[in-house]
């Protein structure tokens, strides 16, 4: 009996252990293409993140209505900031913010510097090469000219021989490229990376043209009252490179953009996500549901 109750105790002990030790992390999350946020990977949320309680976030000024930095404030506004900032109270996180050069936002993710990247930024599948990405809207681009338009630019074709104006970085050199393989002429290609650097161009005569996504320009465009944007006017150039906007991510920090994904498709169900798009006059571009690594090209 008395060696019966020993090997019961003992029993007893090892269960006590088992039930009392540390649980194995769950597996990071599996990245895979064209992924369905769901709202339960909200709770994916690293532990060492949740504990800091501060999300490191970098986007570059001069994207309004997506990213800007308010005058007033000195704090980025716009539709990213927004979003990004109820996802991330919604996990008991605030949002350190820096306002860098767009050629600077995936390297900075890259080297770890910032947790994401932010700035009307297309998700491509170059791109998606070196960081993964948070797809949250859909935004064609347009052709930006002088006011009246003095080169009569209406469709794409029209822009070769022109000179062309566009930020380092972005998705239009390629687009340039390509329309150069048809051109007789080509497009006198210029780079510059301050984000204000080509509407500069285009107002000064130095350019014929620029290309930006269609948000930006339109509501740039539109509600400019003074400055350079009031010499400027969007082209009839139809839109073009239609592309997922996305939040760029580590690929080292799987878990971090799968609770931020699972957390704005709980905003999508709410209906908060709606209201934010809407208040800044990008609603025709929502996804529901939010996606992960949802590059068009």
């Amino acid at each position: 009996m008395t060696r019966l109750k020993g090997r019961l105790t003992t029993a007893l002990l090892a269960a006590l252990i088992l039930s009392t030790a540390p649980v194995a992390a769950e597996t990071p999350l599996k990245v895979e293409t064209n992924m369905q946020a769901l709202a339960d990977l909200a709770s994916r949320l690293p532990s060492d993140i949740k504990a800091k309680g501060v999300l490191n976030g970098a986007t570059t000024d001069g994207n309004a209505p997506w990213s800007f930095i308010d005058q007033a404030t000195g704090k980025p506004a716009g539709v990213d900031a927004d979003l990004i900032n109820e996802a991330a109270k919604r996990l008991g996180l605030t949002v350190n913010w820096s306002d860098v050069q767009f050629t600077a936002g995936i390297p900075g993710v890259q080297s770890g510097r910032f947790d994401f990247y932010v700035s009307a930024m297309a998700d491509t599948l170059a791109r998606e090469k070196v960081v993964d990405f948070i797809a949250y809207s859909k935004e064609g681009s347009g052709v930006i000219v002088p006011k009246g338009n003095p080169q009569k630019i209406a469709k794409m074709e029209d822009l070769c021989g022109k000179k062309v104006s566009i930020v380092t970085g972005s998705l239009f050199p390629d687009i340039v490229k390509k329309l150069n393989e048809t051109c007789s002429t080509p497009v006198a290609l210029t780079e510059t990376a301050d984000q204000t650097g080509p509407y500069l161009a285009v107002a000064s005569g130095q350019a014929d043209a620029t290309m930006n996504t269609y948000g930006v320009s339109n509501y740039t465009l539109k509600t400019a009252t003074e400055g350079i944007q009031t010499k400027l006017e969007l082209s009839p150039v139809a839109l073009f490179a239609p592309a997922n906007q996305g939040i760029a991510f580590s690929k080292t920090t799987p878990d971090l953009l799968a609770a931020l994904a699972g957390t704005m498709q709980g905003m999508v169900e709410d209906g908060t996500y709606k209201k934010i798009m809407d208040k800044w006059q990008v609603g025709d571009g929502a996804l529901n549901p939010i996606l992960i690594n949802a590059a068009l090209f």
